[in-house]
């Protein structure tokens, strides 16, 4: 058998092993080890089926996996590479969306059914917390009950994993660890434990022989590989104009800051010279105050520096 060198956590791979009619269980095994509800999953109606036929265009068109569990709850699962900074409003954006277009306009708003949102991302968005897996529901804010059952998020951040042996009774870590790396140490375990991530090594090793699908996959592949270059380029550009940029405003404010302190220099100066004048003319203390807005002790000393 060929080297695997399929990445499960690319959009294409992960809908052909997640998103296909033929791998319902595999989809049902995952969202069991996600969601950890009393009641087990144990059907689905995928909304958007997978089919290799349909992607032979090369469109690539492949972002996520919706489906509906057999309770009427709607799940989408998301895969996300690199972190473009907009991830949590892109999570209410899509939950919204699959949350408000369960109804048609006529509809009455009591057929609304429970949605779930889960992200898998391949970076760290939530520096708050150590857990790699964090669930969100609307809750009141000092007494911390729900407001509704209806919403449900789950955040599962890949780089937060600790591949360790305590770990691989959660079946969760079992998924998480396939798709981070399916060669590690530990698939050979995982995949005599778990029947169904045996069946997704065996999708991964069709795509990897299939020259249609692998073609598909490398197109894909090479399709994030360069967003994600141009994403870098931006951002390091970004930061090299932003240096620059404060660079020449520090240089501004400096100039601004040296003429404005060399005026206020110049009209002390102005008055102190004026105080002199006025001084060796004899004219009164008061008057010199009045004019010049020096204070009195400065005039005083003006006064005993031309005596000497």
């Amino acid at each position: 058998m060929k080297k695997l060198t399929i990445d499960p956590m690319i959009d294409f791979a992960f809908k052909f092993i997640f998103g296909s009619e033929q791998n319902k269980d595999i989809l049902i095994d995952f969202l069991n080890a996600t969601l950890q509800g009393d009641e087990k999953i144990t059907d689905i109606t995928l909304l958007d089926p997978f089919n290799l036929k349909e992607h032979s265009d090369d469109k690539l068109s492949i972002l996520d996996v919706k489906a509906q569990l057999d309770n009427g709850a709607f799940v989408n699962v998301e895969v996300q590479l690199l972190n473009q900074r907009d991830m949590k409003n892109r999570t209410l954006y899509y939950w919204s969306k699959l949350y408000s277009g369960q109804l048609s306009e006529s509809e009455n708003y009591f057929k609304l059914k429970k949605t779930i949102a889960i992200n898998i991302l391949n970076f760290v968005l939530l520096n708050e917390t150590k857990n790699y897996h964090t669930t969100y529901h609307l809750r009141e804010d000092k007494e911390g009950f729900r407001l509704t059952e209806l919403m449900e998020i789950h955040m599962i951040e890949i780089p937060k994993l600790i591949d360790s042996k305590e770990n691989l009774d959660d079946k969760l870590v079992e998924w998480l660890l396939f798709l981070e790396d399916p060669e590690n140490k530990n698939m050979e375990v995982l995949t005599m434990k778990n029947a169904k991530i045996q069946k997704a090594m065996t999708v991964l090793e069709f795509i990897n022989s299939d020259k249609k699908a692998r073609a598909l996959y490398e197109a894909r592949q090479k399709e994030i590989r360069d967003k994600m270059g141009q994403l870098l380029y931006a951002q390091e550009e970004g930061m090299a104009k932003g240096m620059e940029q404060g660079i020449k405003q520090g240089i501004k404010k400096g100039i601004e800051q040296g003429i404005e302190q060399g005026i206020e220099q110049g009209i002390e100066r102005e008055k102190k010279e004026t105080a002199i004048e006025m001084l060796k003319d004899g004219m009164d203390i008061a008057i010199i105050q009045k004019y010049t807005k020096l204070d009195r002790s400065e005039i005083m000393a003006l006064g005993s520096n031309l005596k000497k």
